[in-house]
């Protein structure tokens, strides 16, 4: 349970020192989305921020490279082989590596705790509402996304969600 209680620690210094260094260095900045990663092998998280013209540049770009394998494996009749590639119709870009602020705030952990996924959740349900609270997101779109063993944004957070 100590390991738990360290690593959320960790987790909310990580959060608070992204909140000051976004007021000071990004004020303006809208964020569009948010991603919170850990890697527990590596034994460490980071937070990173996208805007949504960035989000929207990247999945033009990732559509036009993968139409050309859409087209190829839909024509050879592969059709497992192009849903691979087939063209993304959302709005929102889910790969942190490749956000506007990519890792923008990392945190170096002594140890990561073998149940740490169930914890993040619970530190991603606190972290969306304070990110909403104290930092210029997108009031409409935005939305929070962690980490899980099976993808880097797995569960997510919307705003649109807390909107009746």
């Amino acid at each position: 349970m100590e390991k738990q209680n360290t690593y959320i620690r960790e987790l909310d210094k990580m959060l608070e020192n992204a909140i000051k260094r976004m007021k000071i260095e990004n004020p303006n900045f809208v964020i569009y989305t948010a991603s919170i990663w850990t890697d527990r092998l590596a034994k460490v998280s980071a937070i990173s921020f996208d805007s949504k013209s960035n989000s929207l540049q990247n999945i033009d770009k990732s559509n036009i490279y993968n139409e050309r394998y859409y087209e190829k494996y839909t024509s050879e009749g592969d059709l497992k082989m192009a849903e691979m590639f087939k063209p993304n119709e959302s709005d929102r870009f889910c790969n942190p590596a490749d956000f506007e602020l990519e890792s923008f705030e990392e945190f170096n952990h002594d140890s990561v705790p073998s149940r740490w996924y169930p914890t993040l959740v619970k530190f991603g349900n606190l972290a969306f509402e304070k990110i909403v609270s104290e930092l210029n997101v997108d009031q409409d779109n935005f939305e929070l996304g962690i980490n899980s063993n099976k993808d880097w944004y797995d569960k997510t957070w919307n705003i649109g969600n807390l909107k009746v």
